[in-house]
């Protein structure tokens, strides 16, 4: 599974607990300053550079909005505004996520 606990809160502990709903993607951040080159040596005029993202996402737990952040590595494709996304939360803190693109 692709769990994305960088930033703040959430860890695979909390995915383990199997609570989970849907999330949106509202904000999608390219980190232009974090430049990951994936070919040791350029070749040609192509620039094999890739960015990471950090997104902003919302999910409800019993009626009640949450909001959250990830960092996003640049091994995946940039993710969407208004992308559905899986969120695994804990049920005594639902502010405490993990997420699953």
């Amino acid at each position: 599974m692709n769990f994305l606990g960088i930033f703040g809160i959430g860890c695979r502990q909390t995915a383990k607990q199997g609570i989970r709903t849907e999330g949106v993607v509202t904000e999608v951040y390219t980190c232009w300053w974090f430049r990951v080159n994936t070919q040791a040596v350029r070749v040609g005029g192509g620039n094999t550079a890739r960015y990471p993202h950090i997104i902003t996402f919302t999910y409800t737990v019993d009626g009640t909005a949450y909001t959250g952040k990830r960092f996003v590595s640049h091994v995946y494709s940039r993710p969407q505004e208004g992308q559905r996304i899986t969120v695994y939360y804990e049920a005594a803190k639902p502010e405490k996520y993990a997420v699953k693109l």
